[in-house]
C-alpha cells in the first residue's frame, strides 16, 4: 500500500472507522485480498493511535512459523519483550511471560488440557499488561494461524482492543470470524481517483492519460488493488518501459501490452495447477478466448484427472476468468496473460494445440465449425499451410464484425492458407485494405515483412511497397533497410516516405504520384488523380502547411482510409482537432504524446508546441505558456504562428498597443515567410488589437500589409481573409468572434469540425449571467470537463449540460472553445485563439 505524506493513498474512511470505534464487542478484522493494503492500513492505525498517546502492542505473524504454534504465541511473546518498556505493567508480568513461554511447546499444544492451560496463562499475561488505558493489540497476518479466533480470545477477554488483518477467505472456504461479535472491514479496490493518485505516487511524477489507461486495461479488476498496481509500475520501470519527458511519465512507443508480475491475488491459484494453469489463463487472455468444452486439449496427454477443466473452474470461482453469454472463457486481467507470454508461453501454439485436438477428434462440422475456425485463425502462421481450411475460415469470417480484431486474424489466416495458389494476391489485397480501414499499422508493418519474405510477384510487391510506406509514416519510423532491399523497383512509392522523414513539404500531388496508382487497385473508394474526394482545396492545403497527413490521406485515398488512433500522425491530427474544438486537455495530452515519441518531424513539433503554448495562454497559465513558447525558435518554420501565440499570451495584461507592436515587428521581420497559417491568425489578431486601440493609422497599416502579403497567394481564401480583416476593422459583428470561428465560417478548417458547426452561429446574446453560470464559464475557460465542473459547483452533470446549452446561446457559439474565447462575462472581448 502506498503511503503519502500525512497518511495513506485512500482508505481514509476505513482508518477513521477503526480509530474512532473503541468500544467494539469483539475484534476488529481488516479483511482483503493479498496486497489490498491491510498491513499498510494497520501500520497507519498504529501510528495514529501512538500519536494520540494510546498504548499499542504490534505483533507480526509471519507465514514462516512452527506448525505446532497454532495460536502464534511465540510471536506474541517476542513482541511483548521487544516493546516491554512502553508499558507501565503489573510487577507480576515477568512471571506470566515465563509461564507462557515454558507452556508454549509442541508437546503442550498436543494435549487438550495443556492447550487450555496455555490459553488461560495467556489471558492472565494480558490482564497484567496494564497502562493508564487498555492496550490496543495490532495483529498483522492473523490468517497465517489455523485458529485465529482462539488466538485473539485471551487478549480481548483481558479487556484489550484487538485489531487484526485477515486474508479474505478463498471461495468455498469458511470465514472463522463470521458470527463473532466483532467488526469486519473489507478492503475493496481503491476508488478511481485514489487509484490514479496511487499510480502517480508509484511513478513519482505526473503520468499521461495514455499510460494510465494502458495500466488500467492491463489490470482490469485489479485496477485499484495497491500491491498489483505498485508491482506493475515497478516492473515497467525495471524493464525501462517508462520514459520521462518534461516531468511527465510516458509508456515507451511499442511497449504494450503491459505485463502484471507474479504476486497478484490470483498467483496462488494459478501456481497450484502448474503449467496447465498458465496455459488456461494465457488462452483465456487471447482475443477469442476459448470454450469450456475445449479445456481437455490443454492437458498433457489423455489425463484422467482433467487438470485444465479443474483449473478453469477454480479460476472462474476466484474471479480471474469469466464466462461470456456465448460460453467463451475470457481473462479479466489481460496483463497476467501478457506476463505469461513474456515468460515464454506462445499463445499461437496453444491455439494450434486446440485446433489440432479438435481435428483429431473429428469435431469439424455443425456447431464445431466456427470454434475450429477461430483457433485456426488465432494460430496464424503456427498452423501448417492447408488449403482445406480456407472455406472454413471464409465462412466464419463473413459472420464477424467488419472492423474487428478477430476478422483481422481470419483474413490473415485465409491469406496464409492459400499458400502458393493464384488466389493469394487477392487475399493479400483484401487484408491490406482491411488493415488500412482499421488503422492497424503495427499489424500492417508485421504483415508487410512476412509477405515480402515469401518472395511475392511484382504486382504483390508493388502493393506491399505502399503498405510499407503507410506503416512507416503512421508509426513514425522509416522503412527498414532490409525491407527496402526487397522493394527494388518501387523507388517512386518509397520516395513519399523519404520525403516525409526528410522533413520536405508534402502536397496532395505527392500522395497521388507515389501511392494512388497502386492504392486504386486496392480500393474502389480511392479518388481519381486531381479529385480530392469532395474535400475543399483550402482545407487540404492548410493540413499540408502544418504537415497534418490525415486530411491529405483521407482526401486522396478515399473512405477506406480511416483516421488512426495511435502513432505520431494520429497524435498530431488529434491535437489540431481538439484545439479547434476547445478541448484543452485533449490538446495537451496529444502534444505530450508527441513529445515522448522519438522521431517526430520538426515542423510538427513546432506546430504542436505552439498549440500547447496558446492553450496555456488561454488558461492564463503564463509561466507554462512561456515555457512551451521557448521551445520554438523565433526563426523556425512557423514564425508568424509563433508571433500570433506570443502576442496572444499578453492579452490578459490589457496592453494592446504593446502586443500590437510586438506582433508588427515579427510580421516585418518574417514578411517573406510562407507561413500562411500563421499569417491568417496573426493578421486577424493584429486587426483586433487595432480595433481596441481605435487608431485609423494602425488599421490602415494592417489592411495594407495584409493585402500585400496575401497578394502573393492569389487564392479565394486569400481574398476572403483580406475582406474579413477589413470588415473586422470596420467594426462589424465579426470582431467579437474568435479566430478559429472566423476561419471555420469561411471554410478554412477541418471537415470533421466544420460539420459540427453546420447550421450557422447565432449572434451573441446580451442576457446577464447568473452566479452559477459565471462559475461554470470560468471553469470551462480553465479546460475542465463536465464531470469536473459538476463536482466543483456541486450539481449533476445533466444540470451542467443544461447550463452550457444556455451559455452557448448567450455567447452565440456551439462549442466549448467558442464559449471559452467569447466575450461573455468579460469587460471586453479577449482575442480568440
Amino acid at each position: 500500500m502506498a503511503r503519502r505524506r500525512g497518511g495513506l493513498v485512500g482508505r481514509s474512511a476505513e482508518l477513521a472507522t477503526i480509530v474512532q470505534d473503541r468500544c467494539a464487542a469483539g475484534p476488529t478484522v481488516v479483511s482483503g485480498l493479498p496486497g489490498a493494503g491491510k498491513s499498510a492500513l494497520l501500520d497507519e492505525v498504529r501510528r495514529t493511535l501512538v500519536d494520540s498517546g494510546a498504548p499499542v502492542l504490534t505483533v507480526s505473524l509471519p507465514a514462516e512459523r512452527p506448525e505446532w504454534d497454532l495460536f502464534g504465541f511465540r510471536s506474541v511473546l517476542a513482541a511483548i519483550r521487544e516493546q516491554y518498556e512502553q508499558f507501565a505493567t503489573d510487577p507480576r508480568l515477568p512471571e506470566s511471560l515465563e509461564r507462557v513461554s515454558t507452556s508454549c511447546t509442541e508437546e503442550a499444544y498436543g494435549d487438550p488440557w495443556s492447550r487450555f492451560c496455555l490459553l488461560h496463562a495467556m489471558s492472565t499475561l494480558f490482564t497484567r499488561l496494564e497502562t493508564t488505558a487498555p492496550v490496543t493489540v495490532v495483529l498483522d497476518g492473523i490468517d497465517h494461524l489455523p485458529d485465529p479466533v482462539l488466538a485473539v480470545a485471551p487478549m480481548h477477554r483481558a479487556g484489550h482492543r484487538v485489531i487484526a488483518s485477515y486474508r479474505t477467505p478463498r471461495p468455498g472456504l469458511p470465514d472463522p470470524f463470521r458470527g463473532t461479535q466483532g467488526r469486519t472491514i473489507e478492503l475493496g479496490p481503491l476508488s478511481s481517483d485514489e487509484a490514479s493518485t496511487l499510480l502517480r505516487r508509484a511513478t513519482g511524477m505526473r503520468v499521461t492519460p495514455a499510460l494510465e489507461q494502458a495500466v488500467q486495461r492491463a489490470l482490469g479488476p485489479l485496477w485499484g488493488h495497491p500491491a498489483s498496481m505498485i508491482s506493475t509500475v515497478s516492473e515497467l520501470r525495471r524493464n525501462e518501459k517508462l520514459e520521462v519527458v518534461d516531468g511527465l511519465a510516458h509508456l515507451r512507443a511499442g511497449e504494450a501490452p503491459i505485463a502484471v508480475p507474479d504476486g497478484h491475488p490470483f498467483s496462488e491459484v494459478i501456481e497450484s495447477f502448474g503449467e496447465i494453469g498458465s496455459r488456461v489463463v494465457l488462452l483465456a487472455a487471447s482475443t477469442p478466448g476459448f470454450l469450456l468444452e475445449e479445456t481437455p486439449y490443454l492437458d498433457d496427454g489423455a489425463q484422467a484427472d482433467k487438470v485444465a477443466g479443474r483449473a478453469t473452474d477454480a479460476l472462474i470461482q476466484a474471479g480471474l476468468l469469466d464466462c461470456d453469454p456465448d460460453g467463451r472463457i475470457r481473462c479479466r486481467v489481460p496483463g497476467i496473460g501478457a506476463a505469461m507470454e513474456r515468460d515464454g508461453l506462445d499463445v499461437r501454439k496453444l491455439h494450434r494445440t486446440v485446433a489440432e485436438g479438435m481435428l483429431d477428434a473429428g469435431k469439424v462440422t455443425g456447431p464445431y465449425r466456427q470454434p475450429l475456425a477461430t483457433h485456426i485463425a488465432a494460430a496464424g502462421s503456427e498452423m501448417p499451410v492447408c488449403g482445406d481450411y480456407v472455406d472454413l475460415l471464409r465462412s466464419a469470417e463473413s459472420a464477424l464484425a467488419a472492423d474487428s480484431a478477430e476478422r483481422t486474424a481470419h483474413l490473415h489466416a485465409i491469406w496464409w492458407h492459400t499458400g502458393g495458389t493464384p488466389d493469394r494476391a487477392g487475399r493479400q489485397t483484401e487484408l491490406f485494405r482491411h488493415l488500412v480501414r482499421t488503422a492497424d499499422y503495427a499489424t500492417l508493418e508485421a504483415f508487410t515483412h512476412e509477405a515480402l519474405a515469401d518472395s511475392p510477384g511484382a504486382g504483390e510487391r508493388a502493393e506491399l511497397a505502399v503498405a510499407a510506406v503507410l506503416a512507416a509514416v503512421h508509426l513514425g519510423r522509416p522503412v527498414p533497410p532490409q525491407v527496402r532491399d526487397m522493394l527494388v523497383g518501387d523507388e517512386v512509392t518509397l520516395d513519399f516516405a523519404d520525403r516525409w522523414f526528410a522533413g520536405r513539404r508534402i502536397v496532395p500531388e505527392d500522395v497521388e504520384l507515389s501511392l494512388l496508382p497502386i492504392w486504386r487497385q486496392v480500393s474502389f473508394a480511392a479518388s481519381h488523380p486531381g479529385r480530392r474526394g469532395g474535400f475543399p482545396y483550402e482545407e487540404v492545403a492548410e493540413a499540408c502547411a502544418v504537415r497534418d497527413l490525415v486530411p491529405v490521406f483521407r482526401a486522396v485515398l478515399g473512405r477506406d482510409y480511416r483516421t488512426p488512433s495511435a502513432g505520431p500522425v494520429a497524435a498530431h491530427h488529434r491535437a489540431r482537432i481538439a484545439y479547434a474544438e476547445g478541448s484543452w486537455t485533449d490538446v495537451l495530452d496529444a502534444v505530450n504524446e508527441l513529445e515522448a515519441h522519438p522521431s517526430v518531424d520538426e515542423l510538427v513539433r513546432e506546430h504542436t508546441r505552439l498549440l500547447a503554448a496558446e492553450v496555456f495562454g488561454v488558461r492564463n497559465e503564463t509561466r507554462r505558456a512561456v515555457g512551451w513558447l521557448a521551445k520554438v525558435p523565433e526563426n523556425g518554420r512557423l514564425p508568424l504562428l509563433r508571433a500570433w501565440v506570443e502576442i496572444g499570451a499578453s492579452r490578459e495584461t490589457g496592453d494592446d498597443r504593446e502586443a500590437f507592436e510586438s506582433g508588427w515587428r515579427a510580421l516585418q521581420t518574417h514578411f517573406e515567410s510562407d507561413d500562411e497559417v500563421g499569417a491568417a491568425r496573426l493578421f486577424l489578431r493584429l486587426a483586433r488589437f487595432a480595433c481596441h486601440e481605435n487608431e485609423d493609422s494602425m488599421c490602415d497599416e494592417v489592411v495594407e500589409a495584409a493585402e500585400k502579403w496575401f497578394a502573393r497567394k492569389g487564392s479565394s481564401y486569400s481574398r476572403k481573409i483580406v475582406a474579413l480583416i477589413r470588415s473586422q476593422l470596420n467594426g462589424e459583428e465579426t470582431k467579437t468572434a474568435s479566430t478559429e470561428r472566423v476561419l471555420a465560417e469561411i471554410g478554412r478548417f477541418p471537415a470533421d469540425l466544420r460539420s459540427k458547426k453546420a447550421g450557422g452561429i447565432a449572434a451573441p446574446g446580451r442576457e446577464p449571467l447568473t452566479e452559477i453560470e459565471t462559475g461554470i464559464l470560468e471553469l470551462v475557460r480553465t479546460g475542465r470537463t463536465n464531470r469536473q465542473i459538476a463536482r466543483a459547483v456541486r450539481i449533476s452533470e445533466k444540470t451542467v449540460e443544461k447550463h452550457l446549452t444556455r451559455l452557448f446561446a448567450k455567447a452565440g457559439c456551439r462549442t466549448r472553445y467558442g464559449l471559452a474565447t467569447s466575450n461573455l462575462g468579460r469587460r471586453e472581448d479577449a482575442v480568440g485563439a
